[in-house]
Parts: C-alpha cells; sequence; structure tokens
C-alpha cells in the first residue's frame, strides 16, 4: 500500500501549493521545473522494464528476445497512431487508465472486479484531468486525431463531460464505501483512499498545469512505482537502495533524455510548439503500452 510514502507525497502537494500560491511562479519557472522533475524520476521510472522482466524470469540470457518484443510492440502502436490515430488514442486513454488506477489504488488487486474498480478510478482520473485542462489539450488532440471536429465542438464536449467525471468518482466511491470488505485488505483502507483522491483533486483543481503534472506524474505516479519496483525485489527503503535504482535505470534513461532534449529543442526553435507537444506525446504513448505489459506483473503483498 506504500502508505508512509503516500502521506509524504500528499505533504509535498501541500507545500508545493503554498509555495507556488506565495511565490506566484511564471510559467518559465513552472515548466522549468515539469523538465526538472520529468528528467530525474519521470523518465527512469519506464527505464527498469529490462530490469524488472530479468528479475520477473531470473535470468539475464532474455535480453536479445526482451528488446525484440518490446520494440515491435511500439513499432505496431506506432503503426496504430500513424493509420488510426483516433483508435490509437482511445486505446492510450485505456492504457493510461489502468496503470494511473493500478497506481493509486491501495485496495485489493486479486480478482477481475478489483482491477475492473481501478481502473474505472484511473478512467475517471484520466477524463478528470484532460476536461479540467481542454484549453492545453485541445491544439494536440485536434492534430493527433487529424479530426474534422470543431475546436468549439471538442470544448463543449469537454465542459459536459467535466462535471460527469467528478460525479462518476463520488458515485464509484460511495460504492465502495458498502464494499469496504470486498474491496479493501482493511476498512481503514477506505478513508485512506478517499483521503488521497480528495486531496489529489484539490490540488489539481487550485494548481496550475505545469506544477500539477510535474507533481502527479513525476512525483507520485514515478516515485510511487520505483517504491514499487523496489518492495518487489526487496531492495532496502535507504540513500543506496534507491539510488542503485535510478543507477539500474540509467542506461535506457540516457536514450530517452537525447529524445526528450531533441524534442525540446525543436519545440523552442519551433513557431508551433502544440504541435511537437503533439510528437512528444505520442512518443510518450507509444511507450505506454510495453511498460504496462511489463509493469502489471508486479504484485505486492497486501498490508
Amino acid at each position: 500500500m506504500q502508505l508512509k510514502l503516500r502521506i509524504y507525497l500528499i505533504l509535498f502537494a501541500i507545500v508545493l501549493f503554498i509555495l507556488n500560491s506565495v511565490l506566484e511562479l511564471n510559467i518559465t519557472t513552472q515548466i522549468s521545473f515539469l523538465i526538472f522533475v520529468l528528467i530525474i524520476f519521470g523518465v527512469p521510472h519506464g527505464a527498469l522494464d529490462l530490469y524488472i522482466d530479468q528479475h520477473l524470469y531470473k535470468t539475464d540470457n532474455n535480453q536479445g528476445r526482451f528488446l525484440i518484443k518490446y520494440i515491435a510492440n511500439i513499432f505496431c502502436y506506432a503503426l496504430i497512431w500513424y493509420f488510426f490515430p483516433i483508435l490509437a488514442l482511445v486505446i492510450f486513454i485505456l492504457i493510461t487508465a489502468f496503470h494511473f488506477g493500478e497506481i493509486d489504488w491501495i485496495g485489493k488487486t486479486d480478482l477481475l472486479i478489483h482491477k475492473m474498480a481501478y481502473t474505472l478510478i484511473g478512467f475517471s482520473w484520466i477524463l478528470f484531468l484532460l476536461t479540467k485542462n481542454i484549453n492545453f489539450a485541445i491544439n494536440i488532440f485536434l492534430k493527433m486525431g487529424r479530426t474534422s471536429i470543431k475546436e468549439v465542438e471538442l470544448v463543449t464536449l469537454a465542459h459536459k463531460v467535466y462535471p460527469i467525471t467528478v460525479i462518476a468518482l463520488v458515485v464509484i466511491y460511495v460504492f465502495l464505501f458498502f464494499f469496504k470488505e470486498v474491496f479493501f485488505t482493511k476498512k481503514v483502507h477506505y478513508y485512506y483512499s478517499l483521503i488521497q483522491l480528495f486531496v489529489l483533486m484539490l490540488f489539481t483543481l487550485f494548481t496550475p498545469l505545469w506544477i500539477c503534472f510535474a507533481f502527479y506524474f513525476g512525483f507520485w505516479h514515478s516515485l510511487l512505482s520505483f517504491d514499487k519496483i523496489r518492495i518487489s525485489f526487496s531492495i532496502t527503503n535507504t540513500f543506496n537502495g534507491w539510488k542503485g535504482l535510478l543507477i539500474k535505470a540509467a542506461p535506457f534513461s540516457f536514450v530517452a533524455w537525447f529524445g526528450f532534449a531533441y524534442i525540446t529543442f525543436l519545440t523552442l526553435s519551433s513557431k508551433d510548439p502544440s504541435g511537437i507537444f503533439t510528437l512528444l506525446f505520442i512518443s510518450l504513448s507509444v511507450l505506454a503500452l510495453p511498460h504496462l505489459q511489463v509493469f502489471t506483473k508486479l504484485k505486492l503483498k497486501p498490508e
């Protein structure tokens, strides 16, 4: 359940909110903070897939097979993006819903109904983030989808969907309240989960997009993912233990950092930054599918 880490991250979110409110960080500072967090934690958290695979199957001799399969999945998904962008976007939202829901969830994970619960929560959460920040996301989505849908139509749809996502999260947690024994190892875990959701929603509502994304993906999602890897493979919760994980992630992180730096350069020199953000978004999404296939095999013992 990683309760201590979640508490620390929630406290950090409160500090970050206060800091931004007092200093009123400008856009340049916010984006610089986001880039720093992505480089330090965001990118490396997804660069341990080979390490996870080797530990799960207790072998160092399957690197070639693993990389071929991994790259093949990336290539196939990239083709879907090229030929069927709307379908690819739907797949990405579903993948992200499952993965984010899986990391945020502090209940049981054994049965299909448990997986359905945290996937629904993840799906509602992703739509909440997207519709809340529709003014930023709209140009990216229009370019990705190569759709004839007009901007005003997409904005109108987002404004209708936004309250539905909030209602959906409320309904799901009301349902979970009456079936706490089914979904949680201990009843008190339900209340931990509810407090977590409440804090994350408040943080999302009252902080700028870049700060919100830096915290949720760069700190919350990435550090919880790192910690899940650490626990799964009995790595000590010490400075050396965490440093060891970052070192193991370094080889593939350097490749991703190079690509990230190149896209950043294109963004700064482009007359249409939203087009470059679209490329970055698609690049991240094609990595999400094979990452999910590996990461979801990790299991934590219930507390």
